[in-house]
């Protein structure tokens, strides 16, 4: 979190904006696999939709895909921002390349111009090269924490028993539809629709559609409460699959690019890592190296969670109030000279860009405020604290969030 923190710092708003989707995209596309080219109209037979899903990922094992895809993102629409040609912020197309064994390239690109954006993810490395910007950005990925069981593997391919099990536990959260027959590209498909129970928030639901050979997710579509379009999807197109060259995932940005390193700075060594968070509003209250503003409530919502990440003097807290998908996220780190000379260098870098960006006043500080429509981000600094509230809520809860602060 406080990697995130630090990249806000430091970034202008066109940027973040782009990298905001990118990481959308890359969550949607490390589900997405591909849709085959050369069937027809066919529709699979119907089915339960456990059994639909079942009898799916018990298909053909796929070693590896390159895909055409479509990108559509309408995140920035009522944020104050021009989408124009840049294919992060205003949807676009392009190609996505996936091996067996994780790595994934993605590339896009606008009808409009705007330059291409490249996403690489190879072993625990994730970047992405803006060449509008002429800048790449690299991150470290986290690996998964080892499975705790003593006989090993899981249950793969599920069964239909084990299907049911994690639909009934899912529909505790969400309504889930059927599985509907449908082909996307030519290709036979099941597709569901995923609605949240809890209408606190922004998100209206999601669109999953997979192969029905296979399993693989040909699209994916998040909407926006109230909508019938999509507010991010990502779509297959054409495919082929097979092993994929290594060469592929082998590329590296222009050498004359800009280099932001997004999590080196920031990431504890190994002695430095608590073997247990700090929880707790008392203990986290004593550790922070700053002064930490943690009503009991805020616009509402019950303080649910206090904790305090990072080490040294990279230790930031978050503070969560209320609950699931309409909580409220509160990150509060120690502001320096240097975060304010480069919040004022991301303002100025806003201006040439042409985009005016949103701001109130928050207890006597300028506050930035990005409304989207499936979420909000308002962010000030206040006697020396860095204050970031964010939430999938309306920019008017996330404002009265910030100045309960």
């Amino acid at each position: 979190m406080k990697t995130v923190l630090s990249f806000i710092r430091r970034t202008s708003s066109k940027t973040l904006a782009a990298l905001g989707a990118a990481v959308a995209l890359v969550a949607a596309l490390g589900a997405v696999a591909a849709t085959g080219a050369d069937g027809g109209n066919d529709r699979p037979p119907a089915k339960p939709l456990a059994e639909a899903i079942a009898s799916s990922l018990d298909g053909q094992e796929i070693d590896g895909l390159s895909a055409r895809v479509t990108f559509t993102n309408e995140m920035l629409e009522s944020a104050g921002m021009v989408k124009g040609a840049d294919p992060l912020i205003g949807g676009g197309s392009g190609r996505l390349w996936a091996s067996n064994n994780g790595d994934v390239r993605i590339e896009l690109q606008s009808e409009a111009g705007g330059g291409d954006v490249q996403i690489v993810a190879r072993g625990d490395q994730l970047w992405l090269y803006h060449a509008a910007a002429n800048t790449v950005y690299r991150t470290t990925i986290e690996p998964e924490e080892k499975s705790g069981k003593k006989d090993g593997k899981e249950e793969w391919p599920p069964s239909v028993a084990a299907v049911s099990r994690m639909l009934e536990q899912l529909g505790s959260e969400a309504v889930v539809s059927g599985a509907i027959p449908s082909n996307v590209a030519g290709k036979p498909a099941y597709s569901t629709r995923i609605e949240p129970k809890d209408q606190s928030d922004l998100i209206g639901g999601a669109d999953v559609t997979w192969d029905a050979s296979n399993g693989a997710p040909l699209r994916v579509a998040i909407y926006a409460r109230g909508e019938n379009d999509p507010t991010l999807a990502i779509e297959t197109t054409e495919v082929s699959f097979g092993a994929v060259d290594d060469a592929v995932f082998a590329i590296q940005p222009p050498a004359s690019a800009k280099v932001e390193n997004m999590s080196a700075a920031n990431a504890p060594s190994a002695a430095d890592k608590p073997k247990r968070p700090i929880t707790g509003l008392s203990a986290t209250r004593a550790a922070a190296p700053f002064e930490l503003s943690a009503p009991a409530k805020l616009a509402g919502l019950p303080r649910s969670e206090v904790m305090l990440v990072g080490s040294g003097d990279k230790k930031s807290v978050t503070i969560t109030y209320g609950e699931g998908l309409g909580a409220i996220t509160v990150i509060e780190s120690a502001a320096s000279g240097k975060d304010e000379a480069a919040s004022l260098g991301a303002s100025e870098q806003a201006k040439r860009d042409g985009i005016e960006i949103p701001t109130a006043k928050v207890a006597g500080a300028e506050a930035t405020v990005f409304g989207t429509p499936l979420g909000s981000l308002v962010s000030f600094t206040r006697d020396g604290v860095r204050y970031v509230v964010i939430g999938s809520v309306t920019e008017q809860d996330a404002l009265a969030a910030a100045r309960g602060l």
